[in-house]
């Protein structure tokens, strides 16, 4: 099978598998054997986790490309084009190189059948494979130990944080999530923890790997002090400026480079962390009204939200603050939008498609009948009902998937 474009190939993939996930590393591995890769040149992180996954990847990229290394990285999902899903320093790939990736796996599969996330994997792996980076930095899809990815074997593993998300994949406990996240490490490799209270279950399998586990705040700490904040590990750091992301993963960060063996001076770390960004992370894609996009869907990710928006609202007070939001339907939507309650002067819900997609009326229905809310059949459609009703000097709040975030990105063709 062979395609022209990069489009025609993404068609294919959604129509060679029934199911848009099935977790299982036993078609995958299949298939990447017969590819017979060789990353002996390249040093492997595999960075799983339910939060923080993509910010911890992208500052780690920089900071190792600060220093001249050459960095691959496979992120997903994309936010606005596909090629943003695997780029080497920080530059996609072409049309033309995905293409001959595709074609290769589309060869070596034979009658195996690969999901649309199993076969961009392997694409990346190729791309990545025959590019020979100093580093490849890897993101974990879904879960871990029967993730896609999971069929590389690391030199380290990061594991961000461990929290409610994907119940209906992976368990609807830390204990059981944990379990899951853990099967990315490796026996007697290194592993980072940056989790605050480790489940149980992801301790016990660390012990059984002989994996050395470090944990956030024993191993390495930090403590956050108004607008700057300070590292402790092998090496220490102090007047780091806060950067866009949660300073829990930037620290996993800079305990990775110890692991890594990779100096770097502080006046570097600090240049970077203060100029730190990545798309559809507390965005900012619009002015009058202020619209703000962040793609937490989950609790703990609500929290961080939660805070990065009363932080703002001290800074830039406004009239009103609404919130445009979809969810998916494996995610934890009752305790995610009820940290939000009495936040909005008014709550647009949007249905999001697919088969994970979930309706505006159940969003209203985890909503006290006290909040004043709208429902939309689509997110364009609810983002507009906000734009409408927002005065220029008004904020709106977008969140809730990769999916809505995309959406306004989109429409208001902004990308960092």
């Amino acid at each position: 099978m062979k395609f022209d474009s990069l489009s025609a190939w993404l068609t294919h993939l959604e129509s060679i598998h029934p199911s848009n996930i099935e977790l299982g590393l036993s078609r995958v591995k299949t298939v990447f054997d017969a590819l017979a890769l060789d990353f002996t040149a390249s040093k492997i992180v595999l960075i799983g986790g339910t939060n923080g996954k993509g910010t911890t990847c992208h500052l780690l990229q920089n900071l190792l490309t600060s220093q001249g290394y050459r960095v691959g990285c496979y992120n997903s999902p994309h936010m606005v084009d596909y090629r943003e899903r695997t780029t080497l320093d920080n530059e996609w790939f072409t049309e033309v190189e995905h293409c001959a990736a595709f074609e290769q796996i589309e060869l070596a599969r034979k009658e195996t059948l690969l999901t649309y996330f199993e076969m961009g994997t392997l694409a990346a792996l190729c791309l990545l494979a025959k590019a020979k980076p100093d580093y490849i930095l890897l993101e974990v899809g879904l879960g871990g130990r029967l993730d896609a990815t999971n069929i590389i074997e690391p030199d380290l593993s990061i594991i961000t944080t461990v929290a409610l998300d994907h119940l209906d994949w992976l368990g609807d406990t830390r204990e059981k999530i944990g379990y899951e996240k853990a099967g990315i490490m490796r026996h007697n490799k290194p592993c980072i923890c940056g989790d605050l209270e480790p489940p149980t279950s992801l301790l016990k399998h660390a012990a059984s790997l002989n994996t050395s586990l470090y944990c956030a705040q024993q191993d390495y700490k930090w403590q956050e002090n108004s607008a700057v904040w300070h590292y402790q590990g092998s090496h220490a750091y102090t007047d780091l400026p806060v950067p866009n992301m949660p300073i829990q993963n930037a620290a996993g960060v800079l305990k990775a480079l110890e692991i890594l063996n990779v100096t770097i001076s502080v006046e570097s770390i600090r240049s970077i962390l203060s100029r730190f960004k990545l798309q559809g992370r507390w965005q900012t894609v619009k002015y009058s009204p202020h619209v703000i996009v962040d793609v937490g869907h989950n609790e703990q990710a609500a929290t961080y939200i939660l805070n990065q928006l009363d932080a703002h609202l001290m800074l830039h007070p406004h009239v009103n603050v609404s919130a445009v939001v979809g969810m998916l339907k494996d995610k934890a939507v009752e305790e995610t939008l009820k940290l939000f309650i009495g936040k909005f002067t008014r709550w647009y819900l949007a249905s999001t498609d697919g088969p994970r997609g979930t309706s505006s009326e159940y969003l209203a229905s985890v909503l006290p009948a006290s909040e004043k809310k709208q429902l939309f059949p689509h997110v364009l459609d609810a983002y507009q009902g906000a734009i409408n009703d927002c005065a220029s000097n008004d904020l709106i709040l977008v969140f809730g998937s990769f999916l809505v975030v995309s959406d306004v990105i989109q429409k208001e063709s902004y990308c960092v």
